[in-house]
C-alpha cells in the first residue's frame, strides 16, 4: 500500500500544473480533478502491482482532494504573482516574502476572502463533478474486498 501511495502521489503535481495553466487562462475545469483521480488510480495500481483495494480507493480520493486544494492555492499564488508585478510563480514558491504576503492577506483581508469564496465553491463543485464517476467506479470495484 505504501508503494502504491507513493506512486499515486505523482499525480498531484500533474493536476496542480494543469489547474494553474487553466487558472491563468481564467478557467476552472472539472477535467483537472478527473485527470488527477484517474492518474492517481492508475499509478496506485502500478505501484501495488494488483487490483485496487478499498484502502487504495480512499488513498486515491484523498490524493484527488489534496490535489484540488493545492491547485486552488496555486491559483492564488498565480494571482499574487500578477499582483506583485508578474514575477515567476516558481521563484515565488521559495520566497518567504510571498508566503508572508499570502498568509497575511488570507488571515486579515476580508475582501480577498470574499472574492475567493465563490471561486473556491465553484472549484469544489467542478472538481466533484470531474472526479465523481472515476471515484465511484473505484469504490464499486472494491466491493467485497
Amino acid at each position: 500500500m505504501v508503494r502504491g501511495t507513493v506512486y499515486a502521489l505523482a499525480a498531484a503535481p500533474v493536476g496542480i500544473i494543469a489547474w494553474m495553466v487553466l487558472w491563468n487562462m481564467g478557467w476552472m475545469a472539472s477535467i483537472v480533478a478527473f485527470v488527477a483521480a484517474a492518474l492517481a488510480a492508475r499509478l496506485y495500481v502500478l505501484g501495488t502491482g494488483g487490483p485496487i483495494s478499498r484502502r487504495g480507493a480512499w488513498v486515491v480520493a484523498a490524493i484527488t482532494l489534496g490535489t484540488v486544494l493545492l491547485s486552488f492555492w496555486g491559483g492564488m499564488l498565480l494571482d499574487a504573482a500578477k499582483y506583485l508585478g508578474g514575477g515567476s510563480p516558481l521563484a515565488m514558491l521559495v520566497d518567504p516574502g510571498t508566503w508572508d504576503f499570502l498568509m497575511f492577506n488570507v488571515t486579515t483581508n476580508r475582501e480577498l476572502i470574499d472574492a475567493y469564496v465563490g471561486d473556491f465553491l465553484l472549484a469544489l463543485l467542478f472538481s466533484a463533478l470531474g472526479c465523481f464517476f472515476t471515484l465511484r467506479k473505484l469504490f464499486a470495484q472494491t466491493k467485497g474486498s
